[in-house]
């Protein structure tokens, strides 16, 4: 009696597992790769029901409007989703589905997520939040945030709208710019503004508009500048290395005393590299080169006021500052007396970006606060987990994260990809304990009165035909893909 008991236990868990449903909202690396690890280290006998969910009618989030156009070789991350829709989109034991221009929070409720999927994985990154400085003058005309005009050259819908177009810099009217923040993102706007438009970017898939305004532009002078000192930047090697190779802008030298003052022997290998790199990049300017178009590398200001007169920005105002000597607070900065002012038409602020929640985070119990969405190892935390102390913390059940939403803006997409990994493998261990939300059998959201009601889906072989068409016209064009930027003319050539 009590093996047959066991026998329909184990058929009933069977049923409710098989398929096991998981929606992964956002489709750019964090996504896919956290879909990758489900699928193909799942165990033998479980079979997934996965949906990515996409509010653009394009998939690859921070793949294809995150990443430098002259960076292809970063993209080849893309594989990974194409791969998975070639081998599981019509597979016996996997089923995956990508559902484009279908806005979660909005278009379906995150209840009726809960009400379809076993486990709902959040990975769509960083939307449309900048960090801000205090600091007078900062909503002058002449700011701009480093995400909108990434956003803006590589060609994102929400920059080519029809209704609230953006509006780029008059780069045609401009010659001095400071771009404040030294990380990765800071050097692609430098590289971007300083290197020649036909010869380095005409063969990527930069936004055609942006590439007609940079073939116009005046700029002779980009400032790069930190709080901080030379081993706290925030670039990796990689990328400066590509900044002091440009044929068309040339270094010059750093403020005297920057590099003497470091104790190289005492350095680690990175750190090192850098270093060296600084040193052999960081010689005087010839008369013959000061023709070109120079940038430079400042260290230890902070923007205090942005100076405006006429109606733009003339200069900004930095205040000097000087390393903390104390061992135990490495890389921090205090302000000096000292005040210096640069010249610029520009600033472009790359000092991060904030995380935003989704509408109905609250009513579900979410815990997303100071722009932060709360997750242990991938795992979302409870509202109820408030304090983050031991004895309260509670996971929400089936929810889960990956990507920039989980971490914020930390390392490069190699480590997304075994970050999202982790996040995977949690979720397929909760499965094995059957700690999931329970579904009812045989559920679709595609069958939905909600869904129903949607119009404009995209899906996997509606893309196909914009990614085929995008290719088709950029080779017209010598270029590695023409990018179709105004959402509706996507939709129209998906459909």
């Amino acid at each position: 009696m009590s093996i047959i008991f066991r026998v329909r236990g184990l058929a009933t868990a069977t049923r409710l597992l098989n398929p096991f449903k998981v929606a992964v909202i956002g489709t750019g690396p964090g996504g896919f790769y956290t879909a990758h690890h489900l699928l193909n280290k799942s165990s033998p006998d479980k079979q997934i029901h996965l949906d990515f969910f996409e509010k653009l009618p394009t998939p690859f989030g921070l793949s294809r409007y995150g990443v430098a156009p002259d960076h292809p070789e970063v993209k080849n991350c893309e594989e990974f989703m194409t791969n998975i829709m070639a081998d599981f989109k019509d597979s016996d034991r996997h089923r995956v589905r990508f559902i484009g221009n279908v806005e979660i929070g909005k278009d379906i409720k995150l209840k009726e997520l809960e009400e379809n999927y076993n486990a709902i994985v959040l990975a769509y990154g960083c939307t449309s939040a900048d960090n801000k400085l205090n600091v007078r003058g900062t909503d002058s005309p002449g700011i701009i945030s480093a995400r909108q005009f990434v956003n803006w050259y590589n060609g994102h819908p929400d920059c080519y709208n029809t209704e609230n177009p953006y509006k780029p810099p008059p780069l045609d009217k401009i010659e001095d710019v400071t771009i404040i923040g030294n990380g990765n993102v800071a050097l692609d706007v430098a590289r971007m503004l300083l290197a020649d438009p036909k010869q380095h970017w005409h063969a990527t898939d930069i936004s055609v508009e942006a590439e007609e305004l940079l073939e116009k532009s005046t700029i002779k002078n980009v400032n790069i500048v930190a709080r901080r000192g030379i081993l706290e930047s925030a670039f990796s090697n990689k990328e400066i290395r590509e900044l002091f190779e440009l044929k068309d802008a040339k270094f010059e030298p750093l403020e005297e005393g920057l590099l003497e003052r470091i104790a190289t022997k005492k350095l680690g290998r990175v750190d090192k590299r850098r270093v060296s790199l600084l040193e052999k990049y960081n010689k005087p300017i010839s008369a013959e080169e000061k023709s070109r178009r120079k940038w430079t590398l400042r260290y230890l200001l902070s923007p205090v006021e942005f100076i405006t007169r006429d109606g733009g920005i003339k200069e900004t105002r930095f205040v000097k500052n000087e390393p903390v000597d104390d061992p135990l607070l490495p890389g921090r900065v205090k302000p000096t007396d000292k005040f210096v002012e640069l010249k610029n038409e520009l600033v472009i602020l790359s000092i991060g970006y904030q995380g935003t929640s989704i509408e109905g985070f609250e009513e579900i119990g979410i815990w997303f606060d100071d722009n932060k969405l709360h997750n242990r190892g991938g795992r979302v935390l409870s509202q109820i987990s408030k304090g983050e102390t031991k004895e309260n913390l509670t996971y929400k059940k089936g929810w889960y994260t990956s990507g920039w939403i989980k971490n914020g803006p930390k390392g490069v997409i190699a480590v997304t990809m075994m970050d999202s990994f982790d996040t995977a493998q949690n979720i397929l261990e909760d499965l094995t304990n059957g700690d999931y939300i329970k579904v009812e059998e045989g559920k679709d959201i595609i069958d939905s009165d909600v869904f129903k009601s949607l119009s404009d889906v995209i899906y996997w072989d509606d893309w196909k035909k914009l990614d085929n068409y995008e290719i088709k016209e950029g080779d017209k064009l010598g270029k590695t893909r023409y990018k179709v930027c105004n959402k509706n003319e996507m939709i129209d050539i998906c459909k």
